[in-house]
C-alpha cells in the first residue's frame, strides 16, 4: 500500500494532503497558517509591511518554516510516513528567491538537527521575495513592450506583466545591481521548495514557467534575447525547464519518518496545479477563474 503526499505553498499558509490511491482516500492532512503558526516573520497576510503599496514583499524564510513545521504536523497525526511513495507540490505562482554562491553547499549539506530557514539564510542574496501581487514594476513592463512588441506576448503567452518574474528580476537588477551581481540562482516558489526536498537545483515547470515573460512557449526553452535583455547575464542565473522526478528525497527528512531518495516530483505554480485539479486536461475543456478575470481586469485598467 503506497501513499502520496502533496504540499501547496500559497500565499497566506502551507498545506499537506497524503492520499491512498488505491482506496480512493485521503489518509491525512495538515496546515500551517503564517499569520497565526509563523509570527515572527511579520507576515500576517503573507505579505510584509512596505511603505510602497505597489511592493508586495514575503520573507522567503518564512517558506522554509512553514515545510519543517508542516511535515512535523503530518508525523503527528499518526500517518505512517514511511508508506509515502512519492512527494509532489505546487507553489504561488509568480513568486521568485533569489540565492547566492553558498546555495548549492548549504542544500547539499543540509542538517537534520537545524531548521531549514537556519541553514539557508546565509544563501539568500536578496533577504526577501516579491510575489504575485506585486505591482511595482510598471516601467519595466513598459521597457520590455517598447523593446520586444507583440512578440513578447506572441512568444512568451503574455505581454509584460507587473508581477511576471522578468519584469520583477528586471527591476531588481537596476535597483540593487550589486546584490544581483551576487545573485547565481533565481528559482520561483515551487522550484526552490522542490530544490530544498531534493538537496539540489531543481527545475522550473513549464507551466509555472510560462508566467514569467522569459519562457518561449514554442520551444519550452528560455528565450535568450528576452533574457539578455532583461538582465545582464540572467540565463545562467535560471534553473533549466523540466518536467518529470526531480530528484530523491534529501536525508534530511528522514527526521519526519520520511524514506530517503523517495522520488520528488517537479513542483509546478498553484494555477496549473487548479487547471489539472478541475480535470482540465483534455483537449477541448475550458476553465474560468473570476479571480484570475477580476485581476486581469485591473491590471488592463491600471496599464491603459
Amino acid at each position: 500500500m503506497a501513499f502520496y503526499l502533496g504540499i501547496d505553498s500559497s500565499t497566506q499558509s502551507m498545506k499537506g494532503l497524503v492520499i491512498d490511491p488505491a482506496a480512493g482516500s485521503v489518509v491525512s492532512s495538515a496546515s500551517v497558517h503564517f499569520k497565526t503558526d509563523l509570527p515572527q516573520y511579520k507576515c500576517p497576510d503573507g505579505v510584509l509591511a512596505h511603505i510602497d503599496p505597489l511592493v508586495k514583499h514575503a520573507d522567503p524564510l518564512m517558506w522554509l518554516a512553514a515545510l519543517d513545521l508542516l511535515l512535523a504536523r503530518l508525523q503527528a497525526t499518526g500517518v505512517d510516513m514511511g508508506q509515502i511513495a512519492a512527494i509532489g507540490g505546487a507553489g504561488q505562482q509568480h513568486g521568485s528567491v533569489y540565492l547566492n554562491g553558498r546555495f548549492a553547499q548549504a542544500l547539499s549539506g543540509l542538517n537534520p538537527s537545524l531548521p531549514l530557514a537556519e541553514q539557508l539564510k546565509g544563501a539568500l542574496a536578496r533577504p526577501t521575495s516579491p510575489i504575485w501581487m506585486d505591482s511595482s514594476t510598471s516601467a519595466e513592463c513598459r521597457e520590455l513592450d517598447a523593446q520586444f512588441g507583440a512578440r513578447l506576448q506572441a512568444d512568451t503567452g503574455s505581454p509584460a506583466i507587473e508581477r511576471f518574474t522578468g519584469p520583477q528580476i528586471r527591476k531588481y537588477a537596476k535597483t540593487e545591481p550589486e546584490r544581483y551581481a551576487q545573485t547565481e540562482r533565481i528559482h520561483l516558489v515551487s522550484s526552490f521548495l522542490c530544490s530544498v526536498l531534493i538537496g539540489k537545483d531543481a527545475p522550473i515547470d513549464a507551466g509555472d514557467g510560462a508566467g514569467m515573460n522569459l519562457l518561449n512557449l514554442r520551444t519550452l526553452a528560455w528565450d535568450a534575447e528576452i533574457a539578455a535583455f532583461t538582465a545582464p547575464g540572467l540565463a545562467a542565473k535560471l534553473p533549466r525547464v523540466g518536467t518529470g522526478v526531480a530528484g530523491g528525497l534529501h536525508a534530511y527528512f528522514a527526521k519526519y519518518g520520511l524514506k530517503p531518495g523517495l522520488p520528488v516530483a517537479v513542483w509546478t505554480g498553484d494555477n496549473p496545479a487548479s487547471l489539472v485539479g478541475t480535470g482540465a486536461w483534455d483537449a477541448g475543456v475550458a476553465v474560468v477563474s473570476r479571480s484570475e478575470e477580476r485581476r486581469v481586469g485591473k491590471e488592463c485598467r491600471s496599464r491603459w
